[in-house]
């Protein structure tokens, strides 16, 4: 056991409050809620997690949620439900589960309170009763929710169960049970059946004749240690001759309680010399129903003469279970302990108390313990101590009043060079010599300028002891009480003139005036001006390719510049990089318009170095000498035109070119193509086109209707026309034609990019008479429509050919109009 600290009595701080006994019994299609309330009666917030450990994986099926949070403030109470459905298959069972509400993380010294061996009682969906001619049986006793068959431990309860055979024919029935615990002892007895020459022997079934009654005796026996409650197993009584006829009836069985504790209280170790008393109690759990015991130790002598610590203020003690309790007690005010005698006795008692207010058979566990007197040797190390005290107050008189104090002297002090480069990354460094340096408490070195301003961080040298500081024992060597220090670098790097002051502070209780000293000016010479240069920034390409739609076998034959996604990639050189403040780089489309800027700032530590920022890590190297970045992506893929400007911001230029032209260089017109247009499909009705359709359409008929579908793969420039209607039309698509009903109609599919690209597909379509009134005039109408036909194939061949060398035009030959080939006739519309 580890070491108990003295602490007052803590209450749990999580108050919980169940809607459930710990035995819930449902029916098959119904549903449960259990809700748990719980108080935070704490000092602090907290989040409680409240969940449901499940003894069977069937629970997690039925419950949607097995765990939910609340957040809760001091005094603030929250409800959390648990909805468990029962489907209406479900079969009779006992499903067990344990409850937990854990707020350890809010209160670590409390741990979870657990709440197990939980019931969920499955009851049969009904009792289904057969027509007038199929067996019946009951109970004798019978029972039912309001009054329960009483069960004892150990003791036999005997059931009858009476079966009506009303059938018409000799059948057989056998008793089976479902839901008792499996640890319970089952017995069942069938009447004997005699054979032959009266012959009896045992029968696993009872035999009944048509309307005949007979009794099947049945025998609950629960163990000793059965946990009270009430338990509702199902019996069923199966027929040989409708053996999937449901005959049940549900048994209640009461367990009642036993409330059975025994506390007692030994002692383990009740003299204290160097070591805690220690106590135990231990409980014994004789009955058939957990117990949740609060301890509480009183004090019946002065409250603080003596601490008690308790390993736990509540414990839960499951049916016959023995558990222990250790208990600590530590004499308090050391200075009350006896120097001789027989000690001294202290007096407690340990009160019990049930948490459900059940009976206890002893409520209160009085004992003591001895605080032994001190050993002789105590006495003897106290006078000692105080005979040491006295001469430590004499010696202390002396050195403060009476001897002279020995202070550190400052021999020399100067600087290492009067002049530095600021160009060679040099700091300022100074020499001295001091005696009786281990009198110095602290060393001090201020710059300052020939103000008096301070302009370099004062540097402090604490000595701790006799030891040099840390930063000082590669500049200085001691000597007998001499420190000698050279070369020791100060916080002067910046351009200017410096005046060094060092201040030696003394030791000793009482502040004496530091010593000081000053040393002679020194000059810090800036680094010469170099501004940055661009001699490098052009992009990796002035012509770029929007991506197209390509198919698998066109993938390996892609160009090399095709644009991508992350934009047109810029490359440039930049020299003397440390004067580089940032970058910003400025594109611009047609007409000089401003598209956008992005800014790359170069941040500079105190100590001179560059660090790039994070967008151009994975592009740019920096040396000392240059910053070369390749394929910076600008974010820019559209189709279009751009130029675009790199400005270098210094980061000091000179008064004198304060007015000069901006440090910026501009790339030369680059270009992003558009994807050349493809039509990918073309159909009518569902096939693709044909050249030429001839449809005949007889007189007075309806106009014919088809259905046209297309699509288009370009770019994002890329437009659709469908001609002669509806016009502009989206790359994809399908729409219905009417036709006329007697005359040619000549449709057009168009694409279109920005760059001017064309891709056409043309189809003409003739309608004509089948059974014309009058010949003559039907072949002069005929001889007109072949000689309009023929002039607007003319002009379709015309376009096509005059498209074809921008955009490749997929259209087909023309067929001859007197021609009817069978494949160029779409099915007829009636």
């Amino acid at each position: 056991m580890t070491s108990l600290n003295p602490s007052p009595r803590k209450q749990y701080p999580l108050s919980v409050v169940l809607t459930s006994s710990g035995i819930d019994a449902v029916v098959p299609g119904s549903r449960l809620e259990l809700g748990i309330t719980v108080h935070n009666i704490g000092d602090r917030s907290s989040i409680v997690y409240v969940f449901i450990e499940e003894r069977s994986p069937v629970l997690r099926q039925w419950c949607g949620s097995m765990q939910e949070r609340l957040a809760l403030a001091p005094d603030q109470s929250g409800e959390v439900t648990f909805q468990i459905d029962v489907p209406p298959a479900a079969l009779p069972e006992i499903l067990e589960y344990d409850l937990v509400v854990d707020g350890s993380d809010s209160y670590q010294d409390f741990p979870p309170r657990r709440y197990d061996h939980y019931q969920l009682q499955v009851l049969p969906a009904a009792r289904v009763v057969g027509g007038a001619e199929e067996p019946t049986f009951y109970l004798e006793p019978g029972s039912t929710s309001n009054q329960p068959l009483i069960v004892q431990p150990g003791i036999p309860q005997a059931l009858q169960v009476w079966v009506d055979n009303r059938a018409e024919r000799v059948d057989r029935f056998r008793l089976k049970y479902i839901g008792v615990p499996t640890d319970w002892q089952v017995t069942i007895t069938y009447p004997k059946d005699t054979e032959g020459l009266g012959l009896v022997v045992e029968a696993d079934s009872l035999g009944l004749n048509p309307g005949d009654r007979g009794q099947i005796l049945m025998t609950v026996t629960a163990p000793i240690n059965v946990l009270a409650g009430i338990y509702v197993p199902t019996l069923r009584v199966i027929s040989a001759n409708q053996p999937d006829m449901n005959l049940l009836d549900l048994v209640y069985l009461q367990v009642n309680p036993i409330y059975q504790l025994q506390p007692l209280l030994q002692i383990l170790r009740n003299q204290v010399r160097r070591q805690p008393a220690l106590f135990e109690i231990q409980l014994d759990n004789l009955g058939n129903t957990p117990r949740i015991v609060q301890l509480l130790v009183e004090h019946l002598d002065e409250p603080d003469s003596c601490a008690y610590m308790l390993e736990t203020e509540a414990i839960t003690l499951p049916p016959q279970t023995v558990q222990r309790v250790l208990v600590e007690g530590v004499p308090q005010k050391w200075w009350q302990r006896p120097l001789f005698g027989g000690g001294r006795f202290f007096n407690f008692r340990v009160n019990l108390q049930d948490a459900e207010a059940h009976p206890l058979p002893i409520n209160t566990l009085p004992s003591n313990l001895l605080w032994l007197p001190r050993p002789w040797w105590q006495l003897l190390l106290l006078l000692l101590t105080l005979l040491g005290i006295i001469g430590a107050l004499v010696w202390l008189i002396w050195w403060l009043f009476f001897k002279p104090p020995v202070l550190p002297q400052l021999i020399t002090f100067e600087v290492a060079d009067s002049r530095y480069a600021q160009a060679n990354n040099e700091f300022a460094r100074v020499n001295w010599e001091i005696d009786n340096f281990h009198r110095v408490a602290a060393l001090t070195l201020t710059g300052t300028s020939p103000e008096g301003e301070i302009i370099s961080t004062p540097l402090t040298f604490n000595f701790d002891g006799r030891s040099l500081p840390q930063a000082l024992i590669p500049f200085c060597t001691e000597q007998a009480r001499q420190l000698t220090c050279t070369n020791v670098r100060t916080n002067a790097s910046r351009p200017g003139t410096y005046t060094f002051n060092l201040a030696v502070r003394p030791k000793g209780r009482r502040p004496k005036r530091p010593i000081t000293a000053e040393s002679s000016p020194v000059v810090i010479d800036p680094r010469p001006l170099i501004l940055p240069e661009i001699t490098d920034f052009l992009p990796s390409r002035l012509t770029y390719q929007e991506p197209g739609p390509v198919s698998d076998d066109e993938q390996a034959a892609l160009p090399d510049n095709l644009i991508d996604p992350t934009g047109i990639p810029l490359n440039w050189l930049v020299t003397n990089p440390s004067e580089v403040a940032g970058l910003r780089l400025i594109a611009r489309g047609e007409d000089d318009k401003l598209l956008g800027e992005l800014r790359f700032p170069l941040e500079q530590s105190p100590t001179g170095e560059i660090s790039l920022p994070e967008s151009l890590q994975d592009f740019c190297q920096l040396t000392v000498s240059a910053l070369v970045c390749r394929d910076v992506p600008t974010g820019i893929f559209q189709v279009g035109t751009y130029t675009f400007e790199l400005i270098v911001v210094a980061r000091t230029a000179p008064e004198a070119e304060a007015d000069s032209e901006p440090i910026s260089v501009i790339t030369e017109a680059i270009t992003i193509q558009p994807a050349a247009p493809v039509i990918a499909q073309f159909q009518i009705n569902g096939q693709d086109v044909q050249p030429k359709y001839l449809i005949p359409v007889s007189k007075g008929a309806p106009p014919p209707i088809i259905t046209l579908t297309w699509q288009i793969l370009g770019g994002a420039t890329t437009t659709a026309e469908l001609t002669p209607v509806p016009g502009p039309v989206p790359l994809a698509g399908g729409t219905a034609l009417p036709l006329n009903p007697q005359g040619n109609t000549l449709i057009t599919l168009q694409a279109t990019n920005q760059a001017g690209d064309a891709v056409t597909r043309s189809v003409q379509i003739e309608t004509f008479d089948p059974n014309p009134e009058d010949p003559a005039a039907a072949a002069a109408a005929a001889a007109a429509a072949a000689t309009a036909n023929a002039a607007a194939e003319q002009d379709a061949a015309a376009a096509q050919a005059g498209s074809g060398d921008n955009g490749g035009s997929s259209s087909r030959p023309t067929a001859d109009p007197d021609i009817i080939s069978p494949t160029d006739v779409p099915p007829r519309f009636d």
